[in-house]
């Protein structure tokens, strides 16, 4: 079991060498403010899913909010949602 181990540690925890490099593996390779699609899990800028708005159901001023769904710019100032840029 101990080949699993980057440390000596009891019960498996990791040492703090092994931190940094689980969170470059774990990244996902875009920054905070990119957001992704709840759909394809693409960012906004490479998603080519059907852009409407979930709330209203508008097709103009759509943008991919924090949450990953889309949004209409009236949704949004009204729901106080964020986009990433």
């Amino acid at each position: 079991m101990s080949s699993f181990l980057c440390g000596g540690d009891y019960q498996g925890h990791f040492s703090r060498a092994c931190d940094a490099r689980y969170i470059t593996f774990m990244s996902t390779g875009t920054g905070p403010a990119k957001y992704r699609c709840a759909q394809c899990d693409q960012p906004e800028s490479s998603c080519d899913c059907e852009k409407f708005c979930c709330l209203c159901q508008a097709v103009t001023n759509i943008r991919v909010s924090d949450d990953g769904l889309m949004y209409c710019e009236d949704c949004r100032k009204a729901c106080d949602y964020k986009t990433s840029e």
